[in-house]
């Protein structure tokens, strides 16, 4: 990933937490960890915005005390509709979005069990019902994933973690 930023010079690079989120129309990497957690990524070539969260459960249900404002992105569906909302807002349109869902490991859980499988079905019905185009994935499985995120320019890098690593 060193190679990548050295590919872009003066590159901001942001390190992203759980709960965290990115929204920006400059060009900045995001770098973010992901166990079962999710990801997803928003990028329009048209306005060169580009966004991500790192999300932790899947579901919001009337938690957060702060609808329809940027903030805190803990829950996949609520994160979602709150980008969406603001790209929105900034004049993006729906059919210039493309969005890519990562994450969602289940390393310690059977997968039909696993919040990490939770994650991503939440993720992906979310984004169906805004109608958004999903254009790449890299779900699942008993591995995690850093996360190297373009707002510029849509790319992410992933790189798998040994599933012994804890993350």
């Amino acid at each position: 990933m060193h190679r990548l930023l050295e590919r872009h010079p003066g590159l901001a690079l942001r390190q992203l937490g759980v709960g965290d989120g990115v929204l920006s129309q400059e060009p900045l990497a995001v770098s973010t960890v992901l166990g079962s957690c999710v990801s997803v990524t928003f990028h329009c070539p048209v306005t060169r915005y580009g966004a991500i969260f790192h999300a932790l459960m899947p579901v919001e249900g009337g938690q957060s005390g702060r609808p329809g404002t940027l903030g805190d992105y803990k829950f996949v569906d609520d994160a979602i509709r709150r980008f969406v909302a603001e790209l929105y807002r900034r004049g993006v349109r729906r059919g210039d979005l493309a969005c890519k869902v990562f994450g969602g490991a289940n390393a310690m859980f059977a997968e039909q069990f696993g919040v990490g499988r939770k994650n991503v079905v939440v993720a992906f019905e979310t984004l169906e019902r805004e109608r958004l185009r999903v254009v790449a994935s890299d779900v699942g499985g008993d591995r995690g994933r850093k996360l190297l995120f373009l707002t510029h320019t849509g790319e992410v890098f992933v790189k798998r973690l040994n599933p012994q690593c804890p993350l």
